[in-house]
């Protein structure tokens, strides 16, 4: 790789500990996490957790640096404003609605670090757009020394990344620049689940096979449910905290349909779409009584984002002949791999769901269950703003 390549690792993780029982800009983070997600479930065989605001975040600080066709592909991408000054107040805008928890059942933190190489020239009006604009932490090393990764993870935990070893020595060996967003996530439910009714049980693929076991965690609960027929879909939300501001919710195929068709259904259907057949139903019906099982599970992902990035048509920043950083340096510098690491825990006081329900297709005609015993998909969302913090699908079954 030519000594002057530029490297961008995107470290996401989302914790959550077993103690604690031009359009609308807000737009992109919700329709852009769906499209990842479809796109990074192929690089994993299906079984996934990315935080999509995370990605969009580092993502949009790539682009305050690029030009030309590397921005005009971030921009369609991301559906990001052509102009600087609207993308730079969407992005503040977005990220202080987002990350203003308002409750102590949920604590979400998102910090942006920028590493430069002692030798990279960068220009100083890019320097303080990073600091003043992305709220990003700047910090000068010697990529070249073999403590450097040490000295930028004891940095960023200094700093308030909440996360530790975020980066090795391999990722400054043939880098001239790194951009690092860590974010993380702690939610408690507003209804636990509770742990003695927590039991082993079988889960199934896709074609009804049993595939594996899980200890599935069980509530009945009032929560809101709907039977979206233009998702084809069964959907659950279960909410933090007492103010309604997060929540998570769980979508699962209506019986032999399979998480890949409702990606399809998304073209039609967006989330605030969801979100609003689940108060219609509450206001027409009211609350129903819900039998909710849903498997305690650990996922991590640890994927390059290159040829999801590819397959939305972003190209040129990853060619060394092609990228355009023109707002960052006079050097030639190209994006080599954009890297997401992400972890979900989820228990019977904090995050995360699954889906599954009865076989037939009844609206809201007698009381339902949700038992998550085969593929779902979830999303934990900002609800004011429709933005996916984290999002996933669980198909590959462990007793956690």
């Amino acid at each position: 790789m030519p000594e002057n390549a530029m490297k961008y690792i995107i470290v996401l993780l989302f914790t959550i500990g077993t103690c604690y029982c031009a359009i609308d800009f807000n737009e992109r983070p919700r329709n852009f996490s769906i499209e990842l997600l479809h796109y990074t479930q192929l690089q994993t065989d299906g079984h996934v957790v990315i935080s999509p605001y995370g990605i969009w975040t580092l993502m949009t600080g790539v682009a305050l640096g690029a030009t030309g066709n590397s921005y005009n592909q971030l921009a369609n991408a991301f559906i990001l404003p052509k102009n600087r000054g609207k993308l730079i107040k969407g992005y503040r805008e977005l990220a202080s609605t987002v990350l203003d928890t308002k409750t102590n059942s949920v604590t979400l933190t998102s910090r942006n670090f920028v590493f430069l190489d002692n030798n990279f020239n960068v220009y100083p009006e890019f320097k303080r757009t990073l600091q003043n604009d992305f709220d990003a932490a700047v910090k000068v090393l010697d990529f070249q020394d073999p403590n450097s990764a040490r000295i930028a993870n004891t940095y960023i935990e200094k700093s308030g990344g909440r996360v530790s070893n975020v980066l090795r020595s391999d990722d400054f060996s043939e880098a001239r620049m790194l951009l690092t967003n860590v974010i993380s996530f702690k939610g408690l439910w507003q209804t636990p689940f509770n742990k003695s009714e927590t039991v082993t049980e079988p889960f199934y693929n896709e074609e009804k096979t049993v595939i594996g076991s899980v200890n599935m965690m069980f509530q009945k609960g009032q929560f809101p449910y709907s039977n979206i027929r233009e998702l084809e879909s069964f959907v659950l939300e279960l909410p933090y905290g007492d103010d309604g501001k997060y929540s998570m919710i769980f979508i699962l195929p209506h019986p032999n349909r399979k998480v890949n068709d409702i990606y399809k259904n998304f073209l039609k259907v967006s989330l605030k779409d969801v979100f609003r057949k689940l108060q219609s139903d509450i206001d027409e019906f009211g609350f129903d009584e819900i039998d909710v099982k849903i498997p305690r599970f650990h996922i991590t992902t640890n994927v390059v984002l290159n040829k999801p990035l590819n397959d939305m048509g972003v190209y040129d920043i990853f060619q060394p002949n092609l990228a355009t950083f023109q707002r960052v340096t006079s050097e030639d510098i190209f994006v080599s791999a954009i890297v997401h690491k992400a972890d979900i825990e989820v228990t019977e006081t904090g995050t995360i769901a699954s889906a599954v329900s009865t076989a037939y297709l009844a609206d809201r005609i007698s009381s339902p269950s949700f038992y998550a015993n085969r593929p779902f998909v979830y999303f934990v969302i900002e609800k004011t703003t429709t933005t996916v913090i984290f999002g996933g699908i669980y198909s590959k079954p462990t007793v956690y």
